[in-house]
C-alpha cells in the first residue's frame, strides 16, 4: 500500500508539471478573448443621467437648452440639465460620454437630495484637495454616506455608481425640508438658508436655490451655500450693537451722556430743543430721529448735514419727528425704527476710536469671533467674492413682474474683487441713485453711514450660527469673550415696550412691540403682530432684515438654548402682494417661520 500510495503521488506531481504551462498560456490568452472581464467601464454623464431618472420615475422632460451633442431622444439628459442638477458646458454641450468624477457624483446627488427633500443637516469635515465648489458637496456625502466603497483616487465606476445610488436610498427624509422646498415656487423666492438649534446645539440646516442667476444661460447659475455670503439687511444692526457694547464695557462711550458730545456737533431734535439725545436711544430707535428719503450719503459729507437747516440734507427737517397731532414723540418717549439712528452710532464708533467703521468692526467684533464677514465687500479676496451671493428681484424693465427674470439688486460681482478703498452709497428707496465713491478724502468720525451698520453686512449661515451660539453663550464663542453677560443681557432687555393703553410708538402694525438694543422680541402677544406662529404663542428674540430681495431672521430663546434662523435671497413678487396671514411678517417669512417651528419644535 505503502509504495502505491507513493507512486499516485508521483504520478499527480507529473500532471500538474504538465498542465502548469498550459494554465499560463491560458491566463495569457483569456483577456484576448474576454477584454470586458479585463477591467470595468468607468461611468459617464449620461450613466449618471439615467440612473437618476430612474430613480425619479422618469417625469416628463423639459428640453430647456439645445444642446449639440444630445438628441429629442437623450431625455435623462435633457431632464437632469433642466432640474439643473448637473448642467452643460455653456448652452451647447452637455458631454454625455465624459467620465464622472468623485466630486462631480457627490455635487449632482447634492443637488438632487435638495429638490427631493432628503436630510442635508449632517456634515463632515471638508477633505483636503476638494475642489471649492465640491466642498459642500463632498461634506454632506461623506456625513451621510452617500460615498461609503467610493475610491476617492480614481474615476468612477459603474459598480461605484450603483453602490453611491444605493446608499443616496438610505439618506433620511427631512421632515422640513417639503415645506421649505415649497416657498420657492409659491410666493417666489431665488434662493434660501434656514437654521435651528435646540438646547444650544445645532439640530438643522439646509440651502436651496441659487446665489448667481444667469437668466440667458442658467448653466452658469451658482448654487446658495452654508458659506455663501450675502448683505443681511438690518441683522448688521445687531453686529453693530455688539460693537457699541464693547466700548460701553471699556469705559469709552457713556450709553446715557448727550451724542453731542461725541459726535462734534450739538443734535437736538429742533421739536424738542431741551432734551437730550444719547446712544441708548439710538441703539433702541427711541431717539425721535426717523429716516426721510435718504439716509446714506457720499464721504465727502458729515452725518451733521441731515440735522442743520443749512445742511444739503436738511430736507425740511423731514429727518425728525414731530407733535403736530398732540403725540409726545420726544426723545426717550417714542419709538420709530430708523436706519439713520445706526448710521450715528457708527459714527460715534468712527470719533471714540479713530478708526473707520469697517476697519473697526472687522478688528475688534468680526476677527475676534472668528469671522471673515465683512461690512466692505474690499475685503473678500479672489476666492471670497465668488461666493457671494447677489440679491434679487423679478422685474421686466424695472417693474416688479411675477413672469420676468430675476434682476439682479446689489452685489453682482461675478467674481471680481472690490476695491476696499471706495465705497457703495445705496439707499433702497432710491435704486436709480446708486453710487461707487472713493475714500481718499474721507475725515473718519464725520460719516458712519459709509459702510451701512444699519444693514451693510455681507455674512454667512455659518458665520451667523457663530452670532447665535454666541448669544447662547452669554457672549462667549471658540473660548473667547466677546461681550460680557451683563452687556448680552442689557442688547436683550426691551428698552421699549409697547404700551396697549396708549400710543408710544410706531409698532409697524404690532410687529414691533419691544426693542431692546438691536434686538427685538416677538412675544406672541400682539395679535397680528408680533406673533411667530399662526396658532401657538412662542416668544422670541432677535432681528429682521430686509431690503433688495433679502429677508431673513434670527430669533432665539437664551434659557432653553431654542434658536431659529432664515434668508431668503431673491424676491418673486412684491411686498405688497405679500403681506402676513397672521402676523406683521410678509407671507414667505411666516411660511419659514412655520416650516421650522411646526416640524422642529412641536413641542414647544
Amino acid at each position: 500500500v505503502p509504495s502505491q500510495t507513493l507512486k499516485k503521488s508521483e504520478g499527480e506531481t507529473a500532471m500538474k508539471k504538465r498542465l502548469l504551462p498550459l494554465l499560463l498560456s491560458t491566463a495569457l490568452i483569456l483577456p484576448l478573448l474576454c477584454p470586458a472581464a479585463a477591467a470595468e467601464e468607468t461611468a459617464t454623464r449620461r450613466d449618471l443621467a439615467d440612473a437618476l431618472y430612474a430613480l425619479a420615475n422618469r417625469p416628463s422632460v423639459s428640453q430647456t437648452q439645445p444642446y449639440s451633442d444630445l438628441t429629442e431622444a437623450d431625455d435623462a439628459l435633457h431632464w437632469i440639465s433642466s432640474e439643473g442638477y448637473m448642467v452643460g458646458y455653456g448652452s451647447h454641450t452637455m458631454a454625455p460620454d465624459q467620465a464622472i468624477t468623485r466630486d462631480q457624483l457627490a455635487t449632482v446627488l447634492y443637488e438632487y437630495a435638495k429638490e427631493h427633500n432628503l436630510a442635508l443637516t449632517k456634515r463632515a469635515p471638508i477633505e483636503a484637495g476638494t475642489p471649492k465648489w465640491a466642498d459642500d458637496a463632498i461634506s454632506w456625502a461623506t456625513a451621510n454616506g452617500v460615498l461609503d466603497g467610493i475610491d476617492r483616487d480614481q474615476a468612477i465606476t459603474a459598480s461605484e455608481l450603483d453602490r453611491a445610488l444605493s446608499n443616496l436610498s438610505k439618506v433620511a427624509e427631512d421632515p422640513a425640508a417639503k415645506d421649505l422646498n415649497a416657498i420657492m415656487d409659491s410666493p417666489g423666492v431665488s434662493g434660501y438658508a434656514v437654521m435651528a438649534y435646540r438646547d444650544g446645539e445645532l439640530i438643522y440646516q439646509r440651502t436651496g436655490g441659487d446665489r448667481y442667476i444667469d437668466a440667458a444661460d442658467p448653466a452658469n447659475n451658482l448654487p446658495l451655500e452654508l458659506d455663501s455670503r450675502y448683505r443681511t439687511a438690518s441683522i448688521s444692526k445687531t453686529f453693530a450693537a455688539v460693537g457699541a457694547m464693547r466700548l460701553v464695557e471699556q469705559g469709552k462711550l457713556d450709553l446715557d451722556r448727550d451724542v453731542s458730545d461725541y459726535l462734534g456737533f450739538t443734535l437736538r431734535n429742533p421739536n424738542y430743543p431741551d432734551k437730550a439725545i444719547t446712544t441708548r436711544m439710538l441703539l433702541s430707535h427711541t431717539s425721535s430721529i426717523q429716516d426721510g428719503s435718504v439716509y446714506s450719503i457720499a464721504p465727502e459729507y458729515s452725518v451733521k448735514e441731515f440735522f442743520t437747516p443749512e445742511g444739503k440734507y436738511w430736507m425740511d427737517g423731514e429727518h425728525f419727528e414731530n407733535s403736530t397731532d398732540g403725540v409726545d414723540r420726544s426723545p426717550g418717549n417714542w419709538f420709530h425704527y430708523c436706519n439713520l439712528n445706526y448710521g450715528l452710532v457708527g459714527t460715534i464708533i468712527e470719533r471714540i476710536t479713530g478708526q473707520r467703521f469697517d476697519i473697526y468692526m472687522r478688528e475688534n467684533v468680526l476677527e475676534p469671533m472668528g469671522l471673515k464677514a465683512s461690512y466692505n465687500p474690499g475685503d473678500f479676496d479672489a476666492d471670497e467674492i465668488q461666493n457671494v451671493a447677489t440679491l434679487y428681484q423679478k422685474q421686466t424693465d424695472g417693474v416688479w413682474d411675477e413672469d420676468g427674470p430675476y434682476i439682479a439688486q446689489i452685489d453682482d460681482y461675478r467674481g471680481v474683487p472690490q476695491d476696499p478703498n471706495k465705497v457703495l452709497i445705496t439707499n433702497p428707496d432710491l435704486q436709480s441713485a446708486i453710487t461707487l465713491e472713493p475714500l481718499d478724502d474721507y475725515v473718519i468720525g464725520t460719516n458712519g453711514c459709509l459702510f451701512s451698520p444699519q444693514g451693510g453686512l455681507r455674512i454667512s449661515p455659518n458665520e451667523m450660527k457663530v452670532l447665535i451660539e454666541m448669544f447662547l453663550n452669554n457672549g462667549k464663542v471658540n473660548g473667547t469673550q466677546i461681550i460680557s453677560k451683563e452687556s448680552v443681557d442689557a442688547m436683550f432687555t426691551p428698552t421699549f415696550c409697547a404700551l396697549p393703553d396708549q400710543s408710544n410708538g410706531n409698532t409697524y402694525g404690532g410687529l414691533m412691540c419691544r426693542y431692546g438694543f438691536g434686538i427685538q422680541e416677538m412675544s406672541g402677544e400682539f395679535e397680528g403682530g408680533d406673533c411667530l406662529l399662526k396658532d401657538r404663542k412662542i416668544s422670541l428674540s432677535g432681528h429682521f432684515g430686509e431690503a433688495y430681495g433679502l429677508l431673513a431672521g434670527f430669533f432665539l430663546d437664551r434659557e432653553t438654548g431654542t434658536a431659529i434662523y432664515y434668508a431668503m435671497t431673491g424676491q418673486g413678487s412684491e411686498d405688497a402682494q405679500n403681506a402676513g396671514e397672521y402676523s406683521g411678517m410678509y407671507k414667505w417669512e411666516e411660511m419659514f417661520c412655520t416650516a421650522l417651528l411646526d416640524n422642529l419644535f412641536p413641542d414647544l
